[in-house]
């Protein structure tokens, strides 16, 4: 697999990839539709997708879990959503604001441009939604990670 450059999946598809990460091992489509408040039949249809970009192993009627690749574009997607919501609360937004409207507008931010911005921001470990996480693919200095 090349590497991440923030465009692999729509923005839905990466909400979904979010979640399932933040709930951690097997996930049940059920449960995700209804987070999402979408038909199970939908949420089948999208799973299968990120499974065949080989992000998920989907067991029919058992779940989902994160594939070694999924779990790195997982983490990559919520550093990428906490730098930008930290962006947006310097400039004047409410945390709870800045993490609404970076969930609006992060699809649109590359990695290359999320590694600029966390080097303009001195290699941030904290955002307004939580840490944020570097890893050895980052632009930050050994030290931060």
């Amino acid at each position: 697999m090349q590497g991440i450059t923030g465009s692999e999946l729509s923005p839905r598809k990466a909400e979904y990839l979010k979640y399932i990460y933040a709930r951690g091992d097997v996930v049940k489509t059920g449960d995700i539709a209804a987070h999402f408040l979408v038909a199970p039949s939908t949420v089948t249809k999208a799973l299968s997708e990120i499974a065949e970009a080989g992000y998920l192993e989907h067991t029919p009627y058992h779940g989902v879990r994160l594939t070694p690749a999924g779990i790195s574009y997982a983490r990559f997607l919520f550093r990428r959503h906490r730098i930008v919501a930290l962006v947006l609360s310097r400039y004047g937004l409410e945390p709870d604001e800045a993490c609404r409207e970076a969930t609006k507008i992060e699809a649109c931010v590359s990695k290359d441009l999320v590694n600029r911005i966390c080097t303009s921001l001195g290699h941030p470990i904290m955002s307004v939604c939580g840490e944020i996480e570097h890893d050895q693919s980052c632009c930050c200095p050994p030290n931060n990670r």
